[in-house]
């Protein structure tokens, strides 16, 4: 739970310096007080009740308007989150993901292509180069799922819908001839569907299948919630 906590208030910080808060450390752990009390008061685990905390703190105006709108954002994900990063490339998003990074590599590389990291890592989010915030970063709880690590980064960053990238690599969808396509298409699938999508950086080959479909499902419920068109 120490690790979980610490990440908070680095969260807590983060949010209070762009607010210029006087008293910063004291800032930092009247909210950890007030989680704690609000843990004890509707019998919730600690780490439920500082991410609560931490998102009514996140969903204050204030902070809508202070924070950078997202310009050509570029994620990395720890190796933990390949999930997350496919549907970051869903939504739209370029979203880098290695599956045995280490942590030297991770920072070197985010830094050089200057990415947002997101990490459920707790002791990553105490490296210097992330605590000082020379490298854009984010901790996600690590309990959360999928669609649930994607409404977070959804909220935090005010980020939108946009076209579907590449789930594999992040690359541009052009959409692609069927019958040029024809020896690469299972025949099952070639007989009931007409819409397919070549990768303009890797090459692969796409449809709206099964899982294309859970995806999208999802990503109209995250719509929805947000209230986008």
């Amino acid at each position: 739970m120490s690790r979980i906590l610490k990440a908070y208030e680095t969260q807590f910080r983060w949010l209070l310096e762009q607010a210029r808060a006087r008293r910063l450390e004291q800032g930092v752990q009247w909210l950890v007080a007030k989680a704690r009390k609000r843990s004890t008061g509707d019998t919730m685990p600690l780490a439920q009740a500082l991410s609560r905390t931490y998102e009514e703190l996140a969903a204050k105006p204030f902070f809508s308007k202070v924070r950078p709108t997202p310009v050509g954002l570029h994620f990395f994900c720890d190796a933990g989150l390949g999930g997350l990063a496919r549907w970051l490339r869903a939504a739209g998003y370029e979203a880098e993901w290695e599956p045995d990074i280490d942590d030297e590599d991770l920072l070197r590389l985010a830094k050089e292509i200057s990415s947002t990291i997101l990490t459920t890592d707790s002791m990553l989010m105490e490296r210097r180069l992330l605590r000082d915030r020379v490298i854009s970063s984010f901790w996600l709880p690590p309990a959360l799922k999928i669609p649930e690590q994607l409404a977070l980064v959804f909220r935090e960053f005010g980020l939108k819908m946009l076209e579907p990238r590449c789930m594999s690599c992040g690359g541009n969808l052009l959409r692609a001839n069927k019958e040029e396509l024809r020896e690469r298409i299972p025949p099952r699938t070639y007989r009931w569907l007409d819409e397919y999508f070549t990768c303009a950086r890797c090459g692969k080959l796409f449809w709206h299948g099964t899982h294309w479909r859970r995806i999208a499902d999802g990503l109209a419920s995250l719509r929805a919630a947000r209230g986008d068109s």
